[in-house]
């Protein structure tokens, strides 16, 4: 006869086990179940990076805490990384931890700032830092504390009370860019030289900028009677922009630009513009999401090279400009999009709608669908020459042809699969292609 105790211990052992099962299938279905053996004790993350410095393989190198997967389905923690520009030209990166599986109800947000001139290593290393520090708590849970140690360093300087901002150049940032290209072929050449200057103070109450820009782009072609023609396109543009923060949402701003541009006809133009704008989300929250309505009222000086097919020389324009726009970068992708309608206000007849869009959406696992796409109904070219271009102006792109409408798209599927876990490095020979 058996054990009684025996027989009651099969007896327990059994029904536990029927009581664990479903709830195991279960939350493996819900994705709480890690895939990997319990030999594997690594936290599992998902890198979603579309702005620079995000560089996964060093990433992969310097925290071996992680385990980088292929998927966000597959991963603990979707790290989605987004930035900003700076008032200093420098770069100010969002660092979401979005926790998945055992950690959904977590998510925590890092941020830090790169300074303007900062090299690709700068960048990612900074970046590298920020990252480590926030999936550590996530990695503890998963493997122990025993693995980290933690080490600040103090800054020179830091006392007691929170230190105050001293900047001897009072926010002012300075840029001067000068650029030189060219190519030459037996039959034809080409070179472009331009240049810009650049001076902008930037604070949360106030942000100013002044630029100035010169192009010029000379072509060269050898026909096949000997003759050389030589064809120079010249621009210029400078401007002053000056936007008021009023609060979270509304921002009020003015623009007073002006210039030359032989491609569009235009000897002199000038433009001044009064405009309002407001985001339907607070501006902190800019680096993941924005919807912003603009709205601005102006006019344009136009002083033209040739009589336009308006007959005109010269003439002052009012002008009334409409912007709707709005992005958002989720775990679930990307989307982006902007309508602009612009109005010369003395005539109904002319005027400008545009619509830009982009989406990166992932569909299922491994599977992703990638749009974009703009339309433009144009009908305010005041500035076309009378008279038709030449056959050597519409090849050699001298001037601004008419038309009724712009167009321009693409679309496309992306799609992975296989290992989820095979995040090694090994660049050798990449430079010759894949």
């Amino acid at each position: 006869m058996s054990d009684p105790h025996r027989f009651l211990r099969r007896t327990l052992l059994r029904f536990a086990l029927a009581l664990a099962l479903p709830s195991a299938v279960a939350a493996q279905s819900e994705g709480d179940v890690r895939a990997e053996p319990a030999a594997e004790p690594r936290v599992r993350v998902f890198l979603d990076c579309h702005t620079s410095g995000c560089d996964r393989n060093f990433f992969v190198t310097e925290m071996p805490f992680a385990l980088w997967t292929q998927d966000r389905l597959d991963a603990d923690v979707h790290l989605l990384i987004t930035g900003l520009t700076t008032g200093a030209g420098g770069i100010e990166y969002t660092v979401a931890f979005l926790g998945r599986g055992m950690f959904v109800s977590r998510q925590d947000t890092l941020r830090t700032t790169v300074p303007p001139n900062s090299t690709d290593d700068i960048r990612r290393r900074t970046l590298a830092g920020v990252v480590q520090l926030g999936l550590v708590p996530y990695a503890m849970r998963v493997s122990g504390a025993a693995p980290f140690s933690l080490r600040y360093t103090r800054p020179e300087g830091l006392g007691s009370r929170e230190s105050v901002i001293r900047d001897p150049w009072d926010f002012w940032v300075y840029r001067a860019r000068v650029n030189g290209s060219g190519s030459a072929e037996s039959l034809n050449s080409s070179y472009q030289m331009s240049g810009s200057i650049n001076a902008s103070r930037v604070t949360e109450e106030l942000k100013l900028s002044f630029n100035a820009y010169q192009e010029y782009r000379a072509n060269t072609f050898t026909f096949s009677d000997g003759t050389d023609a030589t064809y120079i396109l010249r621009s210029a543009d400078v401007s002053a922009r000056i936007v008021h923060s009023v609060s979270d949402h509304w921002s009020l701003g003015s623009r007073l630009n002006g210039g030359l541009s032989e491609f569009r006809n235009q000897d002199a133009y000038a433009g001044l513009d009064l405009s309002a704008e407001y985001n339907v989300f607070p501006w902190r929250d800019a680096t993941s999401r924005q919807l912003i309505a603009a709205l601005a009222l102006g006019g344009r000086y136009y002083d033209y090279q040739e009589i336009t097919i308006f007959e005109r020389l010269t003439e002052l324009r009012p002008v009334a400009r409409a912007i709707l726009a709005g992005e958002s970068r989720q775990q679930w992708g990307t989307v982006d999009g902007a309508l602009r309608y612009t109005h010369f206000l003395h005539d109904a007849k002319t005027y400008n709608v545009s619509f830009n869009g982009r989406a990166q959406v992932r569909l299922t696992r491994g599977l992703a669908l990638e749009l974009r796409g703009d339309a433009a109904k144009v009908n305010d070219q005041l500035y076309l020459r009378r008279g038709g271009a030449s056959d050597d102006e519409v090849l050699t792109r001298q001037r601004a042809l008419a038309t009724a409408y712009r167009l321009g798209g693409s679309v496309g599927l992306s799609f992975t699969f296989g290992s989820i876990y095979n995040t090694i490095v090994n660049p050798r020979l990449d430079e010759l292609g894949t």
